[in-house]
């Protein structure tokens, strides 16, 4: 490599917009919109909301069970075990 092809790679973009103009539309950031399109920061809030709802359900679907079932008594003795030695 030349010292002007390491010069080209060290440079910097000539100003912020081209930098931003050189992203792919999948480089964006979450929750910036096109100016074009009104509503579309309302449409990502909906889908937002509907993943969180989706996710929600799941996890209580498969879990739900697990978090009703009593602690083992063998843990509830280490736990109280513990607390007493953390007093001592």
């Amino acid at each position: 490599m030349t010292r002007s092809e390491a010069a080209l790679l060290e440079r910097q973009p000539a100003s912020p917009s081209l930098a931003t103009g050189m992203m792919g539309k999948n480089d964006r950031k979450r929750g910036e919109t096109d100016p074009a399109k009104p509503g579309s920061e309302q449409e990502g809030k909906e889908v937002d909301q509907a993943f969180d709802v989706w996710l929600r359900r799941g996890l209580h679907q498969l879990y739900d069970t697990v978090a009703r079932e009593p602690i083992p008594e063998d843990l509830l003795r280490l736990i109280e075990e513990d607390r007493t030695s953390e007093k001592k």
